[in-house]
């Protein structure tokens, strides 16, 4: 058959923070990119991460959800939705929480899980929940949800829970502290492990911090006490109204620090996870913290970074990646009034993974420069290779046994025998 080269910009992909760590104590972290580094896509290589409120919006009052979102999960192949962030410590079953869940949300969530096969992890309001109102959360997911697509997570970045901050979607409205301080790794992993006792048999992830500050007392817990999956979060760059680290910039977030730099230095709980016999998923991301920024999380620009991490993470041994929403610039969907769902180029990207890393391929790292992701795609329906240059200009790569490929500057390239074009606008 033919060889085919497809130039994608996926979406067209095509374009012109966390607490401190302290790495004294750690090895360095290995290349996700070194040659030779492999993964096996297993399940989707991304999921949704959704706020509470913008859920409701999207699901609507229906006892199923409207035939829009429907399709649009089937057509990215039915990733893994979780529920959280910031409203997952400011919710529960009740008027006296900030975002009352209602029972009817449950029912419908359900019914797009039955309807689609995507499996739902729901937060746990572990900031300022009562046991009793978090088991009455439980038992409702239960009753709705098929068993084998829940799951549940035990808070939002606790690592932070003595910081109050706003909620970009709200103005006006501030999160309060809810420790005070000292609020050390001690104290959080008595607490958690308290309340996953008190819980009971509840299949759960985490422990959903923010940042790799805690990370010896986090390998000692995870060790002695592991959830059933070990997850993180990590953004790149941070949005204006965010503090340190990389301002959300299209050049910041086309650089390698942002994509294989993340995948790398989270790679150390992938790593306790595949010890300790866990899965291990990036559970909540996107382009910039607090709520990202318009003209870059939601252009084309998010859309190279996105495949990059992904492919990135697989490579540094997690499972998946989860973009997060929020009603914001960064979300991948948005959820009209009127039941309409509308692809950026983020949600577009995310449909160039779906087709070019399909579940049960296999993927490694044939990486010969620094400059160059360079991953070989091995499935069921044929071999491919994708390429993107971190360079700020065109490059030749030397590719065995073929011409050399002049590679653009932020671009995704696909090299393979099954025909794909991405226009790029």
């Amino acid at each position: 058959m033919r060889r085919l080269l497809a130039i994608a910009s996926v979406c067209g992909l095509w374009t012109g923070a966390a607490a401190a760590t302290t790495h004294a104590r750690f090895p360095e972290p290995p290349d996700p990119l070194a040659p030779g580094r492999s993964a096996l896509v297993g399940e989707s290589p991304f999921g949704l991460s959704i706020e509470y409120p913008l859920l409701q919006r999207a699901l609507g009052t229906a006892p199923c959800p409207g035939p829009a979102l429907i399709a649009t999960l089937r057509e990215l192949g039915s990733p893994a939705i979780r529920i959280g962030g910031d409203s997952q410590d400011l919710a529960g079953p009740t008027a006296a929480y900030h975002y009352d869940i209602p029972p009817s949300l449950w029912t419908t969530l359900g019914c797009l899980a039955r309807e689609t096969g995507v499996t739902v992890t729901v937060g746990l309001n572990f900031a300022s929940g009562s046991l009793a109102d978090e088991q009455a959360t439980i038992a409702a997911a239960q009753q709705a949800i098929p068993t084998s697509q829940l799951s549940f997570s035990l808070g939002n970045e606790p690592d932070l829970y003595t910081i109050s901050h706003i909620i970009p979607n709200e103005p006006g409205f501030i999160v309060p502290s809810f420790r005070s301080p000292p609020w050390t790794a001690t104290r959080f992993f008595g607490e958690w492990d308290a309340r996953r006792a008190q819980l009971g048999q509840v299949r759960l992830e985490g422990p959903d911090l923010a940042g790799t500050g805690w990370r010896a007392a986090t390998e000692a817990a995870l060790r002695a006490d592991p959830p059933a999956q070990v997850d993180a979060h990590g953004y790149p760059t941070v949005a204006p109204c965010g503090k340190g680290g990389l301002s959300a910039t299209a050049a910041h977030l086309l650089s390698a620090h942002a994509s294989v730099g993340m995948a790398e230095k989270l790679s150390w709980l992938a790593r306790l996870a595949h010890s300790i016999g866990r899965p291990a998923v990036v559970s909540e991301t996107n382009s910039a913290s607090c709520g990202g920024r318009p003209g870059v999380s939601d252009a084309p620009v998010s859309g190279v970074w996105a495949v990059r991490y992904v492919i990135a993470a697989l490579l540094a041994g997690f499972q998946q990646v989860r973009f997060h929403s929020a009603g914001t610039s960064y979300d991948p969907l948005v959820f009209g009034a009127d039941g309409s769902v509308t692809m950026r180029p983020l949600g577009k990207a995310l449909l160039f993974l779906h087709r070019w890393l399909p579940v049960g391929s296999r993927i490694v790292s044939t990486s010969h420069d620094p400059r160059v992701l360079a991953v070989k795609v091995t499935s069921d329906s044929g071999v491919s290779t994708i390429y993107s240059s971190f360079a700020t200009k065109p490059i030749r790569y030397a590719v065995p046994g073929r011409p050399a490929l002049r590679l653009p500057p932020n671009r995704i390239v696909v090299l393979g025998i099954r025909a794909h074009s991405l226009a790029s606008h």
